[in-house]
């Protein structure tokens, strides 16, 4: 499990470091120490401006604990590390085979447990997506779509939907990645 773990994690990377171009900037996973420990930082990160979207791709736990996972490691190195310098809001995706429904109550109780829990006040938005419904924020970003005020505007909807719903609300003809498409030529 851990090998196929490692191999959805590195899918998660390429296809971000592929679609990230343009006024983005594509941030590597990093080893950082904290407590005198060397730690893994989250596995990707695109950076516009002052905004930082920090990315934890999980097949196992859905949205909480990769959240906060997140949250807390950007929250040891934000300060230091100097591709960080400026960022002002954080967006936090949990990137899962499998997602959370929309259902109000639910994300209601989900996100007090994270607003209560995080370690900085730099994560203001926080997102447990489906691989598919990752990807398709993908094509949006190779397409230079401000992806950090479509995530905002989402966040922020008074009528919580599914991710892709939303999407396609306002997208037709999402298709595929470059990257996606040479992996599926293989």
């Amino acid at each position: 499990m851990a090998f196929f773990c490692r191999l959805y994690e590195k899918y998660i990377q390429d296809l971000t470091k592929d679609a990230t171009k343009g006024n983005f900037t594509y941030i590597d996973e990093f080893i950082y120490t904290d407590v005198g420990k060397d730690k893994k930082s989250s596995d990707a990160f695109i950076r516009k401006e002052n905004d930082l979207l920090v990315v934890e791709a999980n097949n196992r736990k859905l949205f909480v604990k990769p959240v906060l996972q997140a949250d807390k490691s950007l929250a040891a190195v934000i300060d230091d590390k100097p591709e960080f310098v400026g960022v002002e809001t954080a967006y936090i995706i949990s990137v899962t085979m499998d997602n959370i429904n929309a259902v109000p109550n639910y994300y209601n109780v989900i996100h007090k447990e994270i607003l209560d829990e995080k370690c900085t006040d730099k994560v203001k938005y926080f997102f447990n997506f489906s691989i598919e419904e990752y990807e398709m924020l993908m094509v949006l970003l190779e397409r230079q779509v401000d992806i950090f005020a479509f995530l905002r505007e989402y966040y922020e909807n008074d009528k919580l939907k599914p991710f892709s719903t939303f999407l396609h609300d306002r997208f037709s003809g999402i298709g595929m990645t470059h990257f996606m498409e040479s992996c599926s030529s293989f």
